[in-house]
């Protein structure tokens, strides 16, 4: 018969290899779909033809509310404004007419201390229908009855992940420390400029500069920093915000992401899949029936669950060794 292309045919497959149906096999529908899952995740987790190395970009987000109507007078980009009810500072980054939609970044209220120092919050934001007045530009704006505050990226410090995404690489550089500045002006420029009697003769003599400035740039600038849990689905960036990257910016993530089964048939194909799979279900199999060890049917049969689970649990253990050895890249493959 075909390979599997969907998730059915591949659970027939499997109930095949076993016998099914010219034997029953004492298993029902949810520990099969169960067997099937534990299979994925385990080939999703250690195959290196599960996942795929790509590149996300992502815009970064600032922080909304939503108006009630039009404001009073215009807000000023950059001057703060404040809550008359929450007691909520902001500053604003653009107002939207088209959704009268009130785009702030840096959020902060006074609390503790002479009561007159301002820190930095995420947590308290602007109360409903309350009155909105800028400190500079004195325009005032009612917030909306029933919409709430959004936070955006920009002050969460983090960026949305999803759930695919089971490993981040690395953030690409904001700028590109060679050739910061432009035209003649450049770092890169001027370097090319005064190497270019070398490069017709000794290129390794301007490798070796070349590479050297960019280890300058690498020990000054550096490469962004991150913190990224997979369970948690947030990507934590490290950085200057405001200054390294700020509101409608974007990111590049390098990461490595599942190749998702309903998308990508051929998956359903994989010969350590069908056989990894095939074993979990002749384990489920095996454990079904230990309960009736040793029962003796009609014609001298006797039922031994047991022996069929425990080389269900052997030959588990050498395929399992075989994806070490054959299909999972190496553990330093993702390190330096």
């Amino acid at each position: 018969m075909a390979q599997p292309t969907t998730r059915t045919t591949f659970k027939d497959y499997c109930k095949r290899k076993l016998g099914w149906p010219v034997v029953e096999l004492n298993l029902d529908d949810d520990q099969v779909e169960d067997c099937v899952d534990d299979a994925l995740q385990f080939f999703q987790e250690y195959h290196f033809d599960a996942t795929e190395n790509t590149f996300l970009k992502h815009q970064i987000s600032g922080s909304t509310v939503t108006l009630a109507g039009a404001p009073t007078g215009t807000f000023s980009n950059g001057e703060y404004f404040t809550g008359g009810t929450s007691g909520v500072r902001a500053r604003v980054h653009e107002y939207h007419s088209a959704n009268t939609t009130l785009r702030f970044k840096d959020p902060d209220i006074k609390f503790g201390g002479d009561g007159n120092t301002y820190y930095g919050n995420t947590t308290t934001t602007f109360s409903t229908s309350e009155i909105l007045t800028g400190e500079d530009s004195g325009a005032t704006a009612t917030t909306h009855a029933s919409t709430a505050t959004v936070i955006g990226d920009f002050d969460n410090k983090f960026i949305d992940i999803a759930e695919a995404i089971i490993g981040v690489r690395r953030i690409i550089p904001f700028s590109d420390n060679e050739s910061s500045g432009s035209g003649m002006f450049s770092v890169k420029y001027q370097f090319a400029l005064n190497e270019v009697h070398n490069l017709g003769g000794d290129l390794v003599s301007h490798e070796l500069k070349r590479q050297h400035l960019q280890l300058i740039g690498e020990m000054f600038t550096g490469s962004p920093m991150f913190r990224y849990n997979r369970h948690a689905d947030k990507l934590w960036l490290d950085i200057t915000w405001g200054a390294d990257a700020d509101i409608d910016d974007w990111i590049i993530v390098e990461c490595d992401r599942i190749l998702d089964p309903a998308t990508y048939a051929d998956i359903w194909g994989d010969i350590f899949l069908k056989q990894y799979a095939t074993l979990l279900l002749k384990k489920q199999w095996g454990q079904n029936l230990i309960k009736y060890e040793g029962m003796q049917l009609p014609g001298g049969l006797t039922l031994n669950g047991r022996q069929l689970y425990d080389d269900a649990v052997t030959e588990i253990a050498t395929i399992e060794e075989q994806m070490q050895l054959r299909y999972e890249l190496p553990v330093d493959h993702l390190i330096g």
